[in-house]
């Protein structure tokens, strides 16, 4: 009995303590497995931190929208591997591989209120 009760304590304060953070939408992960650029670029916040190959700035969401469309235009997207993803507070982040026509690329997003507020799409070395 008294085990029961640790387990249920335990999944009671591990319930209680995710309830405040954010988390990585499954929607987003579908977009990159489909080099989707029309459903990734829903979850842009209005301003988004972007890297993509010589582009490096910060970008309204319709210019970003427009980079990320190009990118999938030119490297079509075979599939995505989430590697880890994490929580911290109100914000959320994932780290993958976006495997494409052209080689791998290393995939870092942070999301806070639901929205994308950093997206880095880098070559990868494997």
């Amino acid at each position: 009995m008294k085990i029961l009760k640790i387990v249920l304590l335990c999944f009671a304060l591990f319930a209680l303590g995710t309830n405040g953070y954010a988390q990585v939408p499954s929607s987003i992960i579908s977009a990159l497995q489909e080099g989707d650029a029309g459903s990734l670029s829903a979850y842009l916040n209005d301003n988004v931190e972007l890297v993509i190959g010589n582009q490096n700035d910060v970008y309204s969401k319709q210019q970003a929208s427009a980079i990320i469309a190009d990118f999938f235009r030119k490297y079509r997207v075979n599939g995505f591997d989430l590697l880890h993803k994490g929580n911290k507070d109100a914000a959320s982040f994932g780290v993958g591989t976006l495997k494409t026509s052209s080689g791998n690329y290393r995939v870092y997003f942070l999301i806070r209120k639901n929205e994308i507020q950093q997206l880095r799409i880098e070559s990868s070395n494997d």
